[in-house]
């Protein structure tokens, strides 16, 4: 057996050779649009910055939502009463939003965190590093590290919800942390849940298998399955649980706390579940989505020109063989072409092999030995 894999598979995206870029407009919907006195969650989290440029990731929380930025910065906004919008800074590559707190990662695999520390959420474990993604619950934090291993801090520290890791857990390959519970897929396809499960929410169904996408809500779940369909569990005072009949063709979800959000690969964003504050209520004619998230009670859209990245979800590196693989949906008569970094700091992209379009899920692939890499697929 190899050693582990040893891959950064968070910044993948795709874009047309002519355009050096991803996102060109951040849409929000829900609590946050009128900044209202009177509604304790009207903190402007809906409401998105004039001079936001060059986002490439969005993440949304309790009354704020941040952005992550071309440059490696981020950009946050709503209530910065912590604060806990964004951390300062440059070189990171991906952020998450809790509780009023957001946690960060760098390129070098370090973590920063802000904001809230009434329950340790934003105390990182000294010496963490090697971190290749990182998940907010609403008072903790996880980390997935380049060896399928994990870390957590925050929480009640009580066994009731999930800042803690239960031991023996190894080969996971993608994270989600719930409201007070948390959910990872493992190399073997298999899921694992932890923390509280007063709705079941930590207990996986049977039957589940194919999963290549997770999301944790606030006491409830949805995976993707590698057929586009999605399966939910848990809480459903809201339906939100009650995945819209027909839904298919998904290439990416995402969770709040009573809601959920599906992507599907005509770049249209499908929702249910709590709609008190509109965060259910997608914005007409709202297409060309490449990324979403889920906040308490709003919701986020990166809208991009290029075609939706599947890839962003349909990813999994294989940890035994060393082996990368991105399976994307093509068009008949495009080229599309693998691409990396070994960091986000390198001027230029490598390529590797190119691939002619079948109308069909193209499977590019890549195998190193050691080290961390940055992938993006290029399309002419």
């Amino acid at each position: 057996m190899k050693a582990p894999l040893n891959l950064c598979f968070l910044l993948i995206f795709i874009l047309s050779a002519a355009n050096d870029g991803f996102g060109t407009e951040v849409i929000a919907w829900g609590a946050g649009k009128t900044v209202s006195k009177k509604n304790q969650n009207d903190r402007g989290q809906s409401i998105v910055p004039a001079d936001l440029t060059n986002a490439v990731l969005v993440a949304g929380g309790w009354w704020e939502s941040v952005a992550l930025k071309t440059n490696g910065t981020l950009q946050g906004w709503g209530t910065n009463a912590t604060p806990q919008i964004a951390p300062s800074g440059s070189n990171y590559i991906a952020v998450a939003c809790g509780d009023l707190f957001s946690v960060a990662l760098r390129s070098n695999g370090t973590v920063v965190a802000v904001g809230d520390d009434g329950f340790g959420q934003t105390a990182v474990p000294a010496g963490l590093s090697n971190v290749v993604a990182v998940s907010c619950g609403f008072y903790h934090a996880l980390a997935l590290k380049s060896d399928g291993t994990l870390s957590a801090w925050g929480g009640q520290g009580d066994g009731t919800d999930g800042g803690y890791v239960p031991g023996g857990i190894n080969g996971v390959v993608a994270i989600s942390a719930g409201g007070y519970h948390n959910l990872v897929l493992k190399s073997d396809g298999s899921l694992f849940g932890w923390g509280d499960d007063t709705y079941g929410e930590s207990s996986i169904p049977l039957g589940v298998t194919n999963i290549v996408a997770i999301a944790a809500g606030g006491w409830h779940n949805l995976v993707l399955r590698d057929d586009g369909t999605v399966f939910a569990w848990g809480l459903d005072n809201y339906h939100q649980t009650d995945v819209p009949a027909g839904l298919s063709n998904v290439v990416a979800i995402a969770a709040g706390s009573w809601h959920s959000l599906a992507l599907k690969s005509d770049g249209t964003v499908v929702a249910w579940g709590w709609d008190t504050n509109g965060q259910t209520d997608v914005p007409p004619g709202l297409t060309n989505v490449v990324q979403i998230a889920a906040g308490d009670v709003h919701s986020l859209a990166l809208v991009g020109d290029t075609f939706p990245p599947a890839s962003m979800i349909l990813t999994r590196p294989d940890i035994v063989s060393n082996r990368f693989r991105l399976f994307v949906p093509s068009r008949n008569g495009r080229v599309y072409q693998l691409q990396y970094k070994n960091s986000l700091n390198d001027a230029n992209w490598n390529s590797l092999q190119l691939n002619a379009g079948t109308g069909a899920c193209l499977d590019l692939s890549d195998s190193i030995s050691a080290g961390q890499r940055f992938y993006r697929v290029v399309r002419w």
